[in-house]
């Protein structure tokens, strides 16, 4: 070796080791140390995005007063950087405030920057325009994604890292990604994002967050490995693995859960809640509650999930967390404050609980002034076919396709990939309304007289956050339409990213027909939060007095908007409510209590199943083959002796995954010579469970040509054990020589394992319960 070479690397060895003798806090023989002394994080989430600035401080008081001693929050990418190269760290985007302000509370703070954070938000934090190249990869090593993470991650180092504990701030330790490891297996990209991040000038020890069982897709050198959703014992068998001496950190442990439109509102129970949080503080693990204050998704910065279909995230985020949407704490918050005291540090002091902001109730007031969604629109862009939102620069809101039919015709009209809300008129009259949750893309469409003009109107009701779908996230039309199979081409496209609704002009008591922008005021003597009731609305959105308090849609399960009382005033007050749905209701009132669990029947859902009540008779004559499915997501062809047989049923006997769960992606039947049979006629006859409720996990799904769909049994509420059943009507009697098996993509629950396979004649016999 190079003898200068070796000096200069020994002389950086000496300082980066002094560094880490010197770090303020640290990993030491498995424990954290803060001032060479054992320290447990006793940690709390809290997103400074989704609460207003007025009200961090009594926020994070709150927490401080429950006994914890950090708090911990993402950084969303998409609210500091909305173009690329513009960034912004001020108002609700203050984060060096925010963290200033937990200073001040006396707590420190663990930072969350991903740049992927998931967390039910807009993209996962992603910004839109990531997605205008249509050749870059987010989330993966990928040139431009990476140039671009490295950027942003440039920036938020000059406003944060001169805030680690390091520098004498309170910032004590920095997430690497994101459950990368339920995401992929790519350390080389992992790898990247931790330098990334150390470039940008962090220097307090990283971490990453993972579940027990995708720690190994994620964990690479110079990163506390941590464990997401493991309790007790699991915290310590997930993290050995790894780091057989610690420390063992659980960065989220969820004392509640997200919601979704249309599903019932989540709730876990305070004493098991409390327990669990009492044996992991005995036993030494850290602790991060996810969440603590879950706050709202204000504006249109929700997520969705993917469960074989959207699930878009509602306004609320109140999570059912210790400190509810207002900031109010909930007997989960004393429940679990009465187990922190007793974990205290000899000597430490614990503030009282402080007040919590004033309440309000608003009588009820009209809004008497309207205007037409489609009466004023921006100028056009043309193109010959749809773009896509992200195509014309648009990130969030809604956007309108025009175009002109010159010829008359009739037949389906399919909107390829609507994404995700879309309304249908003719020459100003609706059509339909069709909803992505339930994979509805095409209504039949009579053009009589000509030229005529087609409409269509597209919410973007959240990208998604989470899992496999991530980088296939383009909002609008994003492929083409087609009236009885020709492609129609010659569109006008209108950007509706309703970001600024200060130049509507209203009339007063002008009706509208269709999507309506309606105005009216209310008077205050005195100011305070409340919650406006939006029962027996539509669907839309509400600005206050400027301010986009989010969306309401009349399904459920939340029906009130959080009005934070800082964006009200003494005097008058201006609401504006936008209805692309409801062209009748005209009035508001405020709640001093929010309404978070009521669902409405969704006029659009399919009909609910009817199904034979009993269990299914099997016999073992008629079992045609039995075996086990191996892991992985890819078809598996089966073939046995070729039968005679109308009714076929598939029987699970285990799941690979020993949970109680069955799924199924796809299942084809297949003739002697291995050619696919047709499914136009089939019919199921008997399933024994299936999840109808947080997710479309019916049975259909497995004959309706789309692997992204699935029969789940059920999970949400009852999670009956196996042996389950789902049995077929061909309709017709077939030679079956074989079937093909699509289990349920990637790493999720429910993939079959030992399974037995039946076919028949005549139908299989039902012995009622």
């Amino acid at each position: 070796m190079n003898m200068k070479l070796f000096i200069y690397l020994s002389f950086a060895l000496i300082i980066f080791t002094g560094m880490i003798l010197a770090q303020p806090f640290k990993v030491d023989h498995g424990q954290f140390l803060l001032h060479d002394k054992p320290f447990q994080i006793m940690s709390g989430e809290i997103h400074y995005a989704r609460i207003p600035p007025e009200y961090w401080r009594q926020r994070l008081m709150m927490a401080k007063s429950m006994g914890l001693n950090t708090i911990s929050t993402y950084v969303f990418w998409n609210l500091h950087e909305p173009k690329p190269g513009e960034f912004t760290f001020s108002g609700i985007a203050d984060i060096s405030k925010f963290v200033k302000i937990a200073r001040e509370v006396g707590l420190y703070v663990i930072l969350r920057p991903g740049p992927y954070v998931c967390a039910e938000w807009e993209f996962g934090g992603y910004p839109s325009w990531l997605l205008k190249d249509h050749d870059l990869i987010v989330r993966k090593n990928d040139k431009k994604f990476l140039d671009a993470c490295e950027k942003y991650l440039a920036r938020l180092g000059k406003e944060l890292a001169p805030l680690q504990i390091t520098h004498g701030g309170p910032i004590i330790m920095v997430q690497v990604e994101n459950e990368y490891g339920s995401y992929g297996n790519d350390t080389v990209y992992v790898g990247k994002i931790r330098d990334m991040i150390l470039k940008a000038g962090f220097d307090v020890p990283l971490f990453s967050a993972d579940g027990p069982s995708q720690m190994h897709n994620a964990v690479v050198s110079g990163v506390l490995p941590a464990v997401n959703g493991a309790v007790g014992e699991e915290v310590f068998t997930a993290i050995k693995q790894f780091s057989p001496d610690g420390p063992f950190f659980v960065p989220e442990y969820y004392p509640g859960w997200l919601d979704h439109w249309g599903e019932q509102h989540a709730h876990t129970d305070a004493q098991t809640n409390a327990a669990e949080i009492d044996s992991m503080l005995k036993s030494g693990i850290s602790v991060n509650l996810y969440m603590f204050h879950g706050g709202t998704n204000f504006g249109f910065l929700n997520g969705a999930n993917d469960g074989g279909t959207l699930q878009p995230q509602p306004t609320s985020y109140d999570y059912d967390a210790p400190l509810d949407e207002a900031g109010r704490p909930t007997q989960k918050y004393y429940a679990l404050r009465e187990i922190y005291l007793r974990h205290q540090p000899a000597g430490t002091t614990v503030p009282d609980v402080p007040p919590t902001n004033p309440v309000i109730s608003i009588p009820r007031f009209v809004l008497h002034e309207t205007m037409g969604l489609f009466d004023k629109l921006p100028k056009p862009i043309s193109s010959l076919n749809p773009l896509s939102m992200e195509d014309v620069g648009q990130s969030y809101g809604y956007i309108l396709y025009r175009t002109r039919l010159t010829e008359r015709d009739s037949g389906l009209l399919i909107l390829k990939n609507l994404c995700d809300y879309g309304i249908v008129f003719l020459n100003g009259t609706k059509i339909a309304s069709l909803d992505r949750r339930h994979r509805q893309h095409s209504v039949k469409l009579n053009v009589k007289a000509v030229p005529s003009d087609l409409d269509i109107l597209v919410e973007n009701e959240g990208r998604i956050n989470y899992g496999e779908d991530l980088p296939d996230n383009r909002k609008g039309i994003t492929d083409k339409v087609l009236l009885n199979g020709k492609e129609l081409t010659g569109w006008d496209m209108y950007s509706l990213p309703m970001d600024d609704i200060s130049s509507v002009s209203f009339l007063s008591g002008k009706n509208v027909a269709g999507p309506v922008l309606r105005h009216g005021t209310f008077s205050l003597d005195h100011v305070g939060d409340t919650f406006f009731d939006m029962r027996g609305w539509g669907k839309g959105a509400v600005w206050v007095n400027g301010h986009n308090a989010g969306r309401f849609w009349y399904i459920g399960p939340q029906q009130t908007l959080y009005i934070p009382g800082v964006w009200l005033h003494q005097g008058l007050n201006n609401v504006v409510v936008l209805d692309i749905e409801n062209d009748s209701a005209k009035s508001i009132e405020g709640l001093p209590e929010p309404i978070l669990n009521t669902l409405v029947e969704d006029k659009l859902a399919p009909p609910r199943p009817v199904r034979r009540k009993g269990m299914i008779q099997l016999t073992a004559d008629t079992i045609v083959k039995e075996g086990s499915f191996v892991p992985g997501s890819t078809a598996q062809a089966i073939t046995f002796v070729p039968v005679h047989g109308r009714f076929v049923c598939l029987q699970s006997l285990s799941s690979l995954n020993n949970d109680p769960f069955a799924s199924i992606a796809e299942l084809n039947l297949v003739d002697v010579h291995g050619h696919i049979l047709p499914r136009d006629k089939w019919s199921i006859y008997f399933v024994d469970s299936e999840e109808l409720d947080a997710e479309d996990g019916r049975a259909e799904n497995i004959f309706d040509d789309d692997p992204a769909t699935i029969w789940h049994t059920q999970w949400s509420a009852h999670q009956p054990a196996h042996p389950h059943e789902i049995a077929i009507d061909l309709g017709d009697e077939y030679v079956i020589g074989g079937f093909q098996y699509l289990p349920r993509a990637q790493n999720r629950p429910g993939k079959i394992q030992s399974y037995k396979f039946f076919v028949q004649q005549k139908p299989f016999a039902i012995i009622s319960p």
